[in-house]
């Protein structure tokens, strides 16, 4: 360390005597004759120490200390003098003078004291660098502390806090001063600092403690993990503890979403392959009871039992049509949409539907925003809820349908909502009915889960819209308890887009075969029968294979006959795709009508599929299927 020391006498010889002296021991000096002159030097050089003589030929040493403490407040300053008494040696010590030396200055003494001094000036260094590394971690720990994503406390032996940061404040709704002096009980309640007294004991006896527990936090549970470590002294001795706790609600949701998300998918996948079988059998049903009905006018005995037939084998199709909606296998026709329009319409049909001691009551937000939106399947949805609703108000009640304009906060996007949308249609039906335990909450959204008696519903309805609304990049909720009436909220994505108006699509007339050769392909023998019926009574020629293998032997044989190919897309063997694609080498232009019971979605994203001329839904409308098959057959290339 460079020592400097700066002398201040106007007795030259007295300098460089001193001087002489202090080289001698490695000072570094700087000399001066009066006060001015001390003055400018301190400012220049920032002398360590100063040795001042208390008489000067422009003011008195008194004063200089004064302006020296003043200029560099760090300096030490001594005071010599040929005249000294106690009187003066008392008041430098009160003006900040570390010592008093008296004139003629004896080499050792001055030797001994400056040696005195560097040592404080060291030991001085050395408290403020400590203090400076003690500054430093309380900046750190402050910084992590208030920073840290977690709730951090700290308590004292009597577990009173002494600390909290910002996300304890944040999570409690409290101040930090709130806490500060105070224990659980005071700030919640006795039952919570009962259950925090043993856990928090264990902890001041050395232990340490991670639990997992559910608080009521501002009216509503919530889920925290925390760790509570002891503190100790330098001694071993503890003092207090240090607890980290986080909520983990927002986890614990997206957990709960998680598996109800698997569960529904494993569901939705079963469900998909029983509406497969199911379809089948409904085109059989369905299938023969048009052929029927095609032969008969509406005078004849059997035309009646016939469309009773139809419509029983429709409404099972629209139950296949729930199981795939519950899947998410439903092809989504969307548009933008005016929900306040859908909803005046479902209006209409639910007053035709439940009774009139329901009151039905819109409360619609104008202008509403857009949605991109299959409006068929937003009745449904609507029908679907407003269905259980009349069924939980028997003695009559309320029925309000809201919609509102939001702009969800992050976490609810995060947790609920798909990325990339910040504007949302939120559509709100309430009713004053009986409402739902807990229990039935569990369980609401899963396929075939009903509380209404056998033969009263199928326990798809809730499930469908939960399928729907979930294809259409939305999210579904439910509030319910038990004579509270019930709560659904669904929010959809809002667009830019206008709606767009409901247009009327006219019934086009039956469109014939003009003897065109089909190679009808399934693995169901009564489908392939239904086929031929059904097509050769409208102008068509028929030939029917079991399996892919089958297909590609006929067309091989019958190529140059062979206008249409209709397949089945899920057979055994090599299957409907790979029969195409085998197709495709034979004539890349060979025209294939793909049939499936197992999906509604078009099969556009599949690059063998799409090579296909169309896709026909199982089961198919006769009306339907004639005009897809002139379709195509019409098609060049």
């Amino acid at each position: 360390m460079q020592k400097t020391i700066m002398i201040v006498d106007d007795d030259e010889a007295l300098r460089d005597n001193l001087q002489d002296i202090l080289d001698e021991e490695g000072y570094q000096l700087v000399s001066a004759a009066t006060c001015a002159q001390a003055v400018d030097f301190a400012r220049r050089y920032t002398p360590q120490v100063a040795l001042l003589d208390l008489k000067l030929p422009d003011d008195s040493g008194m004063n200089l200390l004064t302006q020296l403490k003043r200029i560099s407040p760090g300096c030490i300053c001594a005071l010599m003098t040929a005249f000294a008494d106690v009187d003066s040696a008392i008041k430098a010590m009160e003006m900040g003078a570390f010592h008093y030396l008296q004139k003629p200055v004896r080499p050792a003494e001055l030797i001994n004291l400056l040696q005195r001094i560097f040592e404080t000036i060291q030991i001085r260094e050395e408290k403020r660098l400590a203090e400076e590394r003690l500054k430093e971690s309380e900046e750190r720990f402050r910084t992590i502390v208030e920073s840290a994503q977690d709730a951090i406390f700290l308590k004292d032996c009597q577990l009173r806090y002494t600390l909290v940061n910002p996300i304890m404040e944040r999570i409690y709704g409290l101040r930090a001063e709130d806490f500060l002096g105070r224990g659980d009980e005071e700030l919640f309640g006795a039952k919570v600092a009962e259950r925090t007294l043993e856990t928090e004991s264990r902890v001041l006896r050395g232990e340490i403690v991670e639990q997992e527990e559910i608080r009521s936090v501002a009216k509503s549970q919530k889920t925290f993990h925390s760790i509570k470590v002891p503190l100790a002294d330098s001694s071993g001795k503890i003092t207090g503890l240090c607890g980290f706790t986080r909520d983990l609600t927002s986890t614990r949701q997206l957990e709960a979403q998680l598996l109800q998300a698997q569960k529904m998918e494993a569901i939705g996948t079963l469900a998909g392959g029983i509406s497969h079988d199911f379809n089948n059998l409904l085109q059989a049903i369905l299938g023969y009871s048009q052929i029927l009905l095609m032969g008969r006018n509406s005078s004849d005995p059997d035309a009646m039992k016939l469309r009773e037939i139809e419509k029983a084998a429709q409404r099972a199709t629209d139950l296949t049509k729930q199981l795939l909606a519950f899947g998410r296998k439903v092809e989504i026709k969307p548009r933008p949409v005016d929900v306040n329009q859908v909803i005046k319409q479902v209006e209409k049909l639910l007053k035709r539907t439940i009774p009139k001691m329901i009151d039905i009551e819109l409360r619609l937000t104008e202008p509403i925003l857009t949605v991109n939106a299959d409006p068929v399947q937003l009745e449904q949805v609507l029908l679907n809820i407003g269905v259980n609703a009349r069924d939980a108000m028997p003695d009559g009640g309320r029925l309000i349908v809201a919609t509102a304009n939001v702009t969800p906060d992050n976490m609810f996007r995060k947790v609920n909502l798909q990325e990339g949308t910040t504007d949302y249609v939120l559509l709100t039906i309430t009713d004053s009915g009986q409402g739902m335990s807990e229990e039935v909450m569990e369980h609401l959204f899963e396929p075939f889960f009903t509380t209404k008696q056998v033969g009263q519903g199928t326990g798809l309805g809730l499930a469908m819209a939960y399928g729907i609304i979930k294809n259409h990049g939305g999210h579904i909720s439910c509030q319910s308890s038990p004579g509270a009436g019930t709560t659904f909220q669904i929010y959809l994505p809002a667009i830019t887009a206008a709606a767009q108006p409901e247009t009327d699509i006219p019934e086009e007339p039956i469109q014939r075969g003009e003897g065109e050769t089909v190679l009808v392909v399934d693995d169901e023998i009564f489908l392939r029968e239904l086929a031929r019926d059904m097509l050769s009574a409208n102008g068509y020629h028929i030939l029917t294979a079991a399996s892919g293998e089958e297909a590609l032997q006929l067309y091989h044989q019958e190529r140059a006959k062979i206008a249409i190919i209709l397949m089945d897309l899920i057979m055994p063997g090599m299957g409907g795709k790979n029969c195409l694609l085998e197709l495709l080498k034979i004539d890349p232009d060979v025209k294939v009508l793909i049939s499936s019971g197992f999906t509604l979605d078009e099969p556009g994203s599949d690059p063998v599929l799409i090579q296909a001329k169309g896709f026909i839904q199982k089961p198919y409308n006769l009306r339907n299927m004639l005009r897809r098959m002139r379709e195509v057959i019409a098609r060049s290339g």
